[in-house]
Order: structure tokens, then sequence, then C-alpha cells
């Protein structure tokens, strides 16, 4: 049942891989995410969107008339590369500040203060006062400092964790007969402390890709896009245009939709969980493996 639950992950996962690197190129799927307006039929009838679901579009579409799946397929690339991009971010910076606290004291107060200073407020609100700033607002990397700006907050955190794990370790007997032996702290990293910790670290990586789609999540449904850019308004302002195709974006509306139209945050909101849950079972089939080994 185990190995089951293991191959049934792989496979979500998988599908969730190939809509996001063949999706875009199926003949059903408008990658220019055209909008319509209005439908006009024979009988004369004027219908507005959102869509219901029908031939043209299958599951419907959102308030601009855009095909709702094809935007879920579109965005799925972003949207994946975004946050394994910042987990990768977090997750070395972390393990490097975790393992440099077991050998320097300065080290090991520089992750305190992180950990201390990001840990209080929520990282929602962190993030939209920190992109709010005019030098990251008006950023022409913006998308960039975005995911890294994400990647940092919760840096410390996750640098805690691994500091624990490595500070257990360390008080193992054949860790300090390393230290006996005149191993140098790379070696005894090697030998011992990566060794004993591949389980937990498949474990904090699952983690911080779940939390982190979630987190994008919440992002989308204050109105916190990757990436934006800025329109002139005709009266000397600038309005903010999203420019990202995120499944963030079809949670935006959700306040409204819930009510009317549950198709289009439902769908976002299904295909977000399905990709946690492939992420658990992927993780935990490989922490099984570990385990025997």
């Amino acid at each position: 049942m185990r190995r089951f639950s293991f191959y049934i992950g792989i496979s979500i996962l998988s599908f969730i891989l190939l809509m996001a690197i063949i999706g875009p190129y199926l003949p059903m799927i408008d990658t220019e995410l055209s909008e319509s307006l209005y439908i006009k039929h024979d009988n004369g009838k004027i219908e507005v969107p959102p869509y219901p679901p029908s031939k043209d579009y299958l599951l419907g579409s959102d308030r601009r008339g855009v095909d709702l799946l094809s935007r879920l397929v579109v965005g799925a690339r972003e949207t994946l590369v975004v946050i394994f991009g910042i987990v990768f971010i977090r997750f070395m910076i972390g393990l490097l500040l975790g393992l440099g606290s077991l050998y320097s004291r300065v080290i090991r107060g520089v992750l305190n203060i992180w950990y201390q200073l990001f840990s209080y407020i929520p990282s929602v609100f962190l993030i939209v006062m920190i992109v709010g700033i005019p030098f990251f607002l008006f950023s022409p990397s913006r998308a960039y400092w975005f995911v890294f700006v994400i990647a940092l907050i919760e840096v410390g955190r996750v640098g805690d964790v691994i500091y624990k794990l490595v500070k257990e370790i360390a008080g193992k007997p054949y860790y300090e007969a390393g230290i006996v032996a005149g191993c140098t702290p790379f070696r005894l990293s090697r030998k011992y402390i990566f060794p004993n910790m591949k389980s937990q670290l498949v474990t904090i990586i699952v983690n911080e890709l779940g939390r982190t789609l979630f987190l994008i999540a919440q992002l989308g449904i204050v109105g916190i896009f990757i990436s934006m850019s800025f329109e002139a308004d005709g009266f000397g302002g600038y309005n903010f245009i999203n420019t990202s195709d995120s499944w963030a974006l079809v949670l935006s509306g959700i306040l409204k939709d819930m009510w009317s139209a549950k198709i289009i945050p439902m769908s976002a909101i299904f295909l977000i969980s399905l990709t946690v849950l492939s992420f658990y079972l992927v993780g935990n089939g490989v922490i099984r493996r570990f385990n025997k080994r």
C-alpha cells in the first residue's frame, strides 16, 4: 500500500510536469489567452463571461472570457519554476547556515537573528510590505527580486530546523569518534551528517514546496503577483498591470467568484492541492527508501 501511494504520487507529479512542458503545445490550449468579452449567439442573444463549460470552454472561462483550462495549463510552467526556484534558494542558504552554525558562533548568531526577525509576522504581510518598497516595485528585475525575497524570508526557519538536526547528529558517539580521529568539518559533514539526515532533508524540501505553493496562492488572493508592469492612465498616473500567468492569478477574484462562479477558484484550488499531495506522496516514498537502507 505504501509503495502504491508512492507510485500514485509519481503519476500525479509526472502528469503536472508534462502539463507544464507539453501542455501549451496541445491543440485545444490557447497559448495567447485570448479574451472574449461577449459571445453573440445565432438567435441574437448576447452572453458575457464567465462562460460555463462547453465544447469551446472545457472548464468554462474566467471573468475576462479567457479559457480557464488554457490559463491553468499555460500557468503551470511559471508556477512550478517559481516554487522550485524559491525552495532551491531557501534550502541552499538554510543548509549553509544550519551547518555553519555548528562550527561558528558568528553564523549561529546570524541564524538566530534571521529566524527571530521574521518568525513573528505572517510571511504574506512581510512580502506585501517589502515588495511595495519603490526599489522592488519599479525594478525591471522585479520578478527575480520577488522570488529572492520570498526565499530569504523563510531562510531563518529552515536553517534553524537544519541546525537542530545537525546538532543532534553531532552528539552521537560516531561523530565524536570522527572528531577524535582528526576529521575536518567537511569530512565530518560528508561522512556522518549527510548520510544520517537524508530523510529529514527530503521532508524539509517537500514541506517547503507545499508551503511555498500555498504562499503564492495567498499572495494572488491579495493581488500580489510574480510579475507586474506599469501603464499610464492618461491622467499623469500609472496603473499596475499583472503580467503573470501563474495559478495564483485565478484566485485573485475569489471573494466574488466563490458566490457566482465557483469553477474559477475551485479549479485552481484543486490543482494546487493535487500538486501538494503529489509532493507529499513522492517525498514519503523517498523517505521510506532511505530508511530501509
